[in-house]
């Protein structure tokens, strides 16, 4: 037979649970009996705290009628695995100010100075000056527009003709190794984040509909 689930919980905090219940209704009878459920401020936070409550109610209730279903969670995964790719890239780079300064690095790299000598005397980026400018392996998806378009014409072994910009400054981009995609996780180990993140978004598509549709008077009436 079943263990009675109210058997599995710690007396010590049963009881501290219930003595905090007590507490509550004892003092919220106190304050009734002082008058202050009668005052302005105290009525405005019940109504706030009331409509906390409602809210949450209302959400629990939508998602009750709306689940997220596992196939839902699977097509969202399966969006982003397409998103990262087949295929994972080991970029070299080099970040400097300006565009002119770039276009000098690549001239001299094609001229046949070392790409990592360069990056550890000029790029702008610490975190990779003292490894020649070499990132670690990821997807040409994880890099910000321009980078990532850039990034994704190149084969092993290429470096980009041009500079390439994005909010940090000019790059000079080379791909220095291709494999196949190894690091986006599994779909058993991504799941239950990924449902969140879709709870999330669902729940927010709801509040803003209801927001939109309604007609919410925040101000007093006037008398």
């Amino acid at each position: 037979s079943n263990p009675n689930p109210h058997s599995m919980i710690n007396p010590e905090l049963e009881d501290q649970v219930k003595n905090m219940i007590i507490e509550y209704k004892v003092m919220a009878r106190y304050a009734r009996q002082q008058g202050l459920d009668k005052n302005p401020d105290v009525q405005a936070e019940v109504a706030r705290a009331t409509d906390m409550v409602l809210m949450q109610q209302a959400v629990n209730d939508f998602l009750k009628k709306n689940p997220i279903d596992d196939a839902a969670i699977k097509a969202e995964y399966d969006k982003e695995a397409a998103r990262w790719g087949k295929e994972e890239v080991r970029v070299r780079h080099i970040l400097v100010k300006d565009q002119a300064e770039a276009k000098k690095i690549i001239e001299d790299i094609n001229k046949g100075a070392s790409f990592a000598k360069l990056a550890a005397e000029k790029t702008l980026d610490t975190q990779s000056k003292d490894v020649g400018g070499i990132l670690d392996w990821t997807s040409p998806s994880v890099y910000t527009g321009d980078l990532s378009r850039a990034i994704s014409g190149l084969k092993k072994g290429e470096m980009a003709k041009d500079p390439v910009q994005s909010p940090a400054g000019w790059h000079i981009v080379k791909v220095e190794d291709v494999r196949p995609a190894e690091l986006f996780p599994k779909f058993e180990d991504r799941k239950m984040e990924l449902r969140h993140i879709m709870l999330q978004r669902k729940v927010q598509a709801f509040i803003h509909e209801r927001v939109l549709g309604a007609d919410v008077k925040d101000a007093p009436a006037k008398k």
